[in-house]
């Protein structure tokens, strides 16, 4: 018997190579004068921002370019250039980059809309409501990758705070991602190797939270096994085209797979690390996915055995051990690619712990409950533990 499920993304999907090209007459369906967003100016350096300016220009649309955002995008940043957008007029955010650029249009379009701080949404006895008043986004991604150009959700980092909560509803989907294989050629081989990671944490979690849905499912594990053919050899070889699309679409479907489905422990310990100690996201989770697999796959083996089935491309789960099987596949991945480094060479001291638990039972508290082990603080301390 199926399960009776929901399954809702509102964004419309241009994938392919070339795809940026179309920019424009998607842009111009939601606006007149765009914000585009970068982390930096790497893209301004290869050219990729005037490129994506003069597409638009030619469908109509002017358009501005705004930098200041970090890898992990602080609400400072995004207010500023929230507040850049409303002197300027911008009634359309472009995030171009991995998922810190549209997480932060993302945030600006929301604050554009409700002229409040970002803050105000994010944490907090009295969080703010995201309504219709957020203005549209368009997500351009040149990773493989985060995913928030198919997901509602925006991770947003508090420095005083030490924070880092992920925020979203239905208002903050992208109206149109644009998915270009050729974008991602020239991403450093770190670069691809932490993102495309971060596209296998995706399709784990998801597949192994409470809230997955018969259709979830099946894109977690086109996603994984997509990502056990071809991380590697994005990373060896960042000119495989076919690696490059394969990919590209991996991150698409998981993506879509944790705007209904989610993440659960280790996402949620990653951002509590993130925001204590300004990790790497995907080098984070790679020292922590196996873990955190080997302490929730008590409660739903029958899915984890299937994880390392999945990377192997595989039909057939059979043998002893398979529950510790996907744990070893997973690790050989992560050294395959060099991800093999603990928290602690990642700059995470044992006095952090605490803390990064704490916050992750505060305000992750949701991805937590959606694990079917439930864990709590002990448990949380001793996947950090173990990680280290």
């Amino acid at each position: 018997m199926i399960q009776n499920f929901d399954y809702h993304v509102p964004v419309k999907l241009v994938f392919g190579e070339g795809s940026i090209n179309r920019a424009g007459e998607m842009a111009v369906q939601y606006g007149t004068r765009a914000l585009i967003v970068t982390t930096g100016d790497y893209f301004v350096e290869t050219g990729l921002v005037r490129r994506l300016q003069e597409i638009l220009k030619n469908a109509g649309i002017d358009s501005l370019h705004y930098s200041d955002v970090d890898p992990n995008p602080l609400n400072t940043q995004i207010d500023a250039g929230a507040a850049l957008a409303k002197k300027e007029g911008v009634d359309l955010f472009i995030g171009l980059g991995g998922g810190s650029a549209i997480d932060a249009a993302k945030g600006m379009a929301i604050v554009r809309g409700h002229e409040r701080p970002i803050w105000d949404f994010c944490i907090g006895d009295d969080v703010a409501e995201i309504t219709d008043k957020t203005f549209p986004i368009i997500a351009i991604t040149t990773t493989s990758g985060t995913g928030s150009e198919a997901t509602q959700w925006s991770v947003i980092t508090n420095v005083e705070t030490k924070e880092k909560p992920g925020i979203g509803c239905e208002y903050t989907f992208a109206k149109v991602a644009i998915v270009d294989p050729e974008l991602m050629e020239t991403m450093p081989r770190e670069i691809t190797a932490s993102t495309g990671f971060d596209t296998l944490a995706h399709a784990i979690e998801a597949y192994t939270s409470t809230v997955a849905t018969p259709v979830t499912d099946a894109m977690c594990e086109q996603s994984i096994r997509l990502v056990g053919r071809f991380l590697r050899r994005a990373v060896n070889d960042g000119s495989d085209r076919e690696a490059r699309n394969g990919m590209a679409y991996a991150n698409t479907m998981s993506g879509f797979a944790i705007a209904v489905g989610v993440v659960t422990t280790c996402h949620g310990l990653g951002h509590a690390v993130g925001g204590v100690c300004g990790t790497v996201h995907g080098e984070t989770l790679a020292a922590m996915t196996p873990q955190a697999m080997r302490y929730s796959m008590r409660a739903l083996p029958d899915k984890f055995r299937n994880i390392g089935m999945f990377l192997r491309n595989e039909y057939a789960n059979e043998g002893p051990d398979r529950l510790e099987d996907s744990v070893r596949e997973v690790e050989r991945l992560i050294a395959d690619i060099g991800l093999d480094n603990g928290l602690a060479s990642q700059g995470v001291k044992e006095g952090d712990l605490d803390l990064i638990a704490d916050n992750t039972m505060r305000y992750m508290a949701f991805n937590l409950d959606i694990d079917m082990m439930n864990p709590t603080k002990e448990d949380l301390l001793g996947i950090l533990r173990a990680s280290m």
